[in-house]
């Protein structure tokens, strides 16, 4: 489907419906600086949405530029309203991904979304937002890896997304009670990026 016609529209931030927000990682410092930026710029992005019921829309591009605006105390957001319904504007959103700020985890997660509600294969997917299926495979890797309690510490930022490609997904297909000790861990004791790192290669050294 053609977005390209699609013109962005003021609407009031009660009327969207934040029904993916769990797909998307937070990002604290990136919503300040985003609210900084909407401050003295104004909000120079739409956020992409597709209609709900009665007068509500659905919200599929834009969390982190609607938690900028509720920060600065606005109460409308410019959007892009796609037709079609949720499942044709996450494609959409997906064929998007290239110039837009999604991590893999999110990436992974929109995907796992797609499969869940749409009926549709990792071929049908990969057709129609524009990718390999190889790309959808590796995408989904990461979050089939990962269990429940790794998945909601990635979405509630208390591991970071580096951490749970690199780290936590691999250690996770090795051997899951390692990764679960290891969150445990961070939990209570957390580590820099290069800790985490030094400590995967002595992992890995001792495994072999």
């Amino acid at each position: 489907m053609d977005h390209t016609a699609a013109t962005a529209q003021t609407l009031d931030l009660h009327r969207l419906e934040l029904r993916y927000a769990e797909l998307r990682v937070p990002d604290s410092a990136a919503i300040t600086r985003l609210a900084r930026s909407i401050a003295v710029n104004g909000q120079l992005v739409p956020c992409i949405a597709v209609a709900g019921e009665g007068h509500s829309a659905i919200l599929l591009d834009g969390y982190r530029r609607v938690a900028a605006l509720r920060q600065l105390g606005k109460d409308t957001a410019e959007v892009e309203c796609w037709d079609g319904d949720p499942v044709q504007g996450l494609l959409g959103v997906l064929a998007r991904t290239r110039s837009r700020a999604f991590v893999p985890i999110e990436e992974a997660l929109l995907l796992r979304e797609l499969l869940s509600i749409g009926a549709l294969s990792q071929h049908d997917i990969a057709r129609r937002c524009g990718r390999d299926v190889s790309w959808v495979s590796r995408r989904l890797q990461l979050v089939t890896a990962l269990s429940d309690g790794l998945l909601t510490a990635v979405r509630q930022g208390k591991v970071s997304t580096w951490a749970a490609v690199r780290i936590l997904a691999p250690l996770a297909r090795a051997n899951s009670a390692h990764a679960e000790q290891l969150l445990e861990r961070l939990h209570r004791t957390p580590l820099t990026t290069r800790q985490l790192a030094t400590w995967f290669d002595q992992y890995q050294g001792a495994s072999r």
